[in-house]
């Protein structure tokens, strides 16, 4: 799955602040944004001015060189104190090979953990004891093209279910309109949909059993289920014309062009996408709605159980123990409240909603904060190997290269193979 952090600030490569001090708090991060390593910079100061003696090393990586040397910094003196994590199989691991420090406690006291969305703290506890905490979600929704969707007859807000989405890709097809854009040269744009549908047929406790490899896992009749109403959507060539040789960008522009009705994906594309249309604006705020992926009926999951992509923090073993400390001024409200209100992310901490100007992230931010489930991406839950093989089963679902049985296998077999 792709990550964020797409706008066109100025990138800072390393935002480091002087490492002299006896305690030295340092931070291996993603962020490229000046304006989000602004505010970040400003809690570190703040919290060096209220204890001397402590300096706060903010440390950048770019995400594919994060990816291939976090395991060897982990495992040496340069550890890091906190570290960027999107949970789910890599964390286990993580959290497995002992590099992970309990804070389960620590972020008790005072009642720290409550602050924020409870769905987003599971998200960072494993087997009962929680490792680290969550930052910024960015949930997966689909985006409408409101001129488009009236000439054809639609109503999005009356897509409630599976069925109402295929009726939408009908009605959009009879008035020559393309349905849907998709990035399927990347195949992660793809994935959003078994995905989606498996968490809405099987629901959170459904997929916690596929996960653990219970009631046929991923090979399970329901996942299979998935599989083929997605294999259905992909018959009705739904998608612009090329779709599987375009890659996300490309898609969003298609969207944001206004050649499609609709595009499933994260709120970043309000940034990215618009950023890839051909004018680099996009779709203005008033030709453009949002709704959650539809129910399946029947599913025993809702609407607002949330796929997204979830960043977080990760406490590394032996990091100093003003770590958690400052985690507290660093993802506090105030400092949040900050980074919402400048519309960069949404944050997880409870109250920033409030603040967010920009109205898309303030509606959906507000539904997060009602969401019981927040489910991260395939690659991430299942770890990099069986992520891959979920995302090329989607893309040779949608290509028509297998059917659902045979990808449903596919990957419950790969999972067998990469389970923790």
């Amino acid at each position: 799955m792709k990550y964020r952090y797409f706008l066109p600030f100025a990138l800072l490569g390393s935002l480091s602040l002087s490492a002299s001090a006896a305690t030295t708090i340092k931070i291996l991060h993603l962020q490229k944004l000046a304006k989000v390593l602004a505010i970040w910079q400003e809690a570190a100061q703040q919290y060096e001015k209220a204890h001397p003696g402590v300096k706060v090393q903010f440390d950048y990586l770019e995400n594919e060189a994060f990816k291939a040397k976090l395991p060897t910094l982990l495992q040496s003196k340069d550890r890091p104190s906190l570290f960027h994590s999107w949970g789910g199989g890599v964390m286990f691991e993580q959290i497995n090979s002992g590099v992970c420090k309990d804070i389960t406690s620590a972020i008790s006291q005072g009642g720290f953990k409550d602050t924020f969305y409870p769905a987003g703290v599971q998200n960072f506890t494993y087997q009962g004891k929680t490792y680290g905490l969550p930052n910024d979600v960015a949930p997966i929704v689909f985006w409408y093209n409101k001129d488009l969707v009236e000439k054809a007859g639609v109503d999005p807000t009356k897509i409630k279910y599976w069925d109402d989405l295929i009726d939408a890709v009908k009605k959009c097809q009879a008035a020559g309109i393309t349905p849907i854009a998709a990035g399927g040269k990347d195949k992660w744009p793809l994935h959003f949909y078994p995905a989606l549908l498996i968490m809405r047929i099987l629901g959170k406790e459904g997929m916690q059993a596929a996960y653990e490899d219970k009631n046929g896992g991923f090979a399970s009749p329901d996942v299979v289920k998935a599989f083929q109403l997605f294999q259905d959507l992909a018959a009705l060539k739904p998608f612009q014309k090329g779709y599987l040789a375009n890659t996300y960008g490309e898609s969003a522009g298609t969207f944001h062009d206004g050649k499609t009705a609709f595009h499933l994906m994260g709120t970043w594309d309000l940034t990215e996408g618009r950023a890839d249309s051909a004018d680099q604006k996009g779709l203005p705020d008033e030709k453009l709605g949002w709704f959650f992926f539809p129910e399946v009926k029947d599913g025993k999951g809702h609407a607002n159980d949330i796929f997204a992509s979830l960043d977080g923090w990760l406490v590394a073993k032996d990091a100093p123990k003003e770590t958690v400390d400052f985690m507290k001024l660093w993802l506090g409200k105030d400092i949040q409240s900050k980074i919402a209100e400048e519309g960069l992310f949404i944050p997880m901490v409870k109250g920033t909603a409030e603040v967010i100007k920009e109205q898309f992230y303030k509606q959906i931010a507000q539904e997060t904060a009602n969401s019981q489930w927040i489910q991260i991406a395939m690659d991430q839950l299942l770890g990099p190997d069986t992520g891959r093989v979920f995302n090329d089963a989607s893309a040779d679902i949608a290509a028509g290269n297998i059917k659902a049985e045979q990808a449903a296998k596919t990957i419950e077999k790969s999972w067998q193979q990469n389970k923790q």
